[in-house]
């Protein structure tokens, strides 16, 4: 790979991989206010912070953030850009033992139609990119 491939896999991955994001926000709220009752933005923020039960959604929100700041700084390195197209594909697959993202994730494409469907839109990236 090298880094227009890589930069391209970035550019296309980003908005799926938001998408997703936000899909999964909104079901955990409203699975959290189901349990709790109705908060705010702002508090719903802090439980996604705080509650230990949500921080597996922090695997998801650092590779996004990653994405942003390879597609952003002109002087990354192709090694860099690669690095972070690594990071997408691991946080999808067994590749990581530590990957704490995928057991929750794995229940949710079982629950949840929607997250399903945005799943659908990574993974056809994934399998473009040969993975």
């Amino acid at each position: 790979m090298n880094d227009h491939e890589a930069t391209q896999f970035l550019t296309g991955v980003r908005k799926p991989l938001l998408a997703l994001h936000k899909t999964i926000l909104e079901h955990e709220r409203a699975s959290y206010e189901r349990e709790f009752g109705a908060v705010t933005p702002a508090a719903f923020l802090q439980v996604l912070i705080n509650h230990p039960g949500l921080r597996w959604l922090s695997a998801l929100s650092t590779v996004i953030a990653n994405v942003d700041e390879m597609l952003d700084a002109d002087d990354a390195t192709t090694q860099e850009r690669i690095g972070a197209v690594q990071s997408v594909v691991a946080l999808f697959t067994q590749e990581r033992p530590d990957n704490a993202f995928l057991p929750r994730y794995r229940q949710l494409l079982q629950t949840s139609p929607e997250i399903l469907h945005q799943h659908g839109r990574v993974a056809q990236l994934l399998r473009q990119e040969g993975t």
